[in-house]
Formats: C-alpha cells, structure tokens, sequence
C-alpha cells in the first residue's frame, strides 16, 4: 500500500520490509538498488546501482507500455517533418489520447541548437530532434528529461540514414532502451544510437 510519494522496500526472503511511493519505489534486491515506478501509460523498473546483498531476492529490469508499443509509422512521421527543417531542432509528442498513440506537435520555439516547448498531456514519448548533429542525450536533455516517459532524440537528418536512440526516464533517472521495445514494425532505414548506460533487456 502506497502511503507516501516515495517509497522505500527491501526484498527479504521473508517478505518485503517497507511501503511503496504512490510516485516511484526504491528497492534493496540481491542485485542491487532499483526503482520502481507506475502510472497508467507505463510500468518500469531500472536498476540504479549493482552489487551483491547476501538474503535478498534479485530482481529484473521491466517496462510495460500499458496500451502497447508505438506503432513505429507515428516515429517516421516526426523524423519526415524534422528533416524538412533539419537545421534547426524540434520537438513532438507521441501521447496517448484515450483510444490510441496520437503525434502532437506543441507549441515551440526553434534555433539550431535548442528547442522550448509546451508540454503535452499524457506524454508516452517525447520526440526531440538534433537536427544534422548526432542522436544522443546532451546535459540540457538530461535537465529536460525529469518526468516518467520515454525519451527519443533523433539526428544525423540531412543524411540518407538518420539515426534515432531511446531512453527511460523516471523522475529524473535515466535508463538505456532499444527501440524495438518501444515502437512495433521498427523501420529498417533508422539508425539506431545507443544510449550510455549499458546494455538493457526488457
């Protein structure tokens, strides 16, 4: 039962020690420290630091899209409309509007090497472009990206093969993703980057 917004349990053989956030969780497993957080567009869990504790149970990292993947044609409509302005930056959301994933385009303001933008309600996925740089997370992404969503940066867009990477992101907390557990029917043209931070199964 969740009697506070953060939450803190360990994992005894007995049984767990603790309560659960009604935000997120943070776990002692066997396997290390984790953090666990829901709401009703996703479910996950992220390990944030691996070691050895003797008596406890291990645990597993997770991610549920509750309405499922994304289906993938919604990722190469934002990348089509990037690439028409592909030396400036840009932002959309892929949101969950009550029935299915809708792509939403925010109101932004755009320059070649920054993006300011209206957040959109029920955020599954944000879609921020790098233009013609690279697609990976910069320190004002890792200042933006504070929220529980995905978090897909794209880039390399004046090229014949733009690149695209994924991350979790839980409150501030970042974890690597690739995309085919993100989008269904992943287009074979998309580069994909790989996020720091090892690599995840989910």
């Amino acid at each position: 039962m969740a009697t506070g917004l953060v939450g803190y349990i360990v994992l005894t053989r007995g049984g767990d020690i603790g309560t659960r956030g009604s935000v997120y969780t943070y776990i002692m497993a066997g396997n290390g420290l984790w953090l666990e957080a829901e709401n009703p567009l996703l479910e996950a869990r992220i390990q944030l630091s691996s070691l050895m504790v003797r008596g406890l149970h291990p645990l597993l990292p997770r991610l549920e899209l509750r309405h499922g993947r994304i289906p993938a044609h919604l990722l190469s409509l934002a990348m089509d409309a990037f690439s028409a302005r592909s030396e400036l930056e840009g932002y959309a959301a892929i949101a969950w509007d009550g029935e299915k994933y809708e792509l939403v385009w925010p109101a932004q303001e755009r320059t070649a090497t920054s993006v300011v933008y209206d957040k959109v309600p029920n955020t599954v996925v944000g879609l921020h472009s790098h233009g013609r740089m690279g697609a990976f997370f910069s320190a004002t992404d890792d200042g933006d990206d504070l929220g529980f969503l995905l978090e897909v940066v794209v880039g390399k867009l004046d090229r014949l093969v733009p690149a695209a990477g994924v991350r979790l992101c839980i409150y501030g907390y970042h974890a690597p993703v690739e995309l085919r557990e993100v989008l269904a029917g992943l287009a074979p043209w998309i580069e994909e980057a790989k996020a720091p931070g090892g690599d995840w199964r989910f």
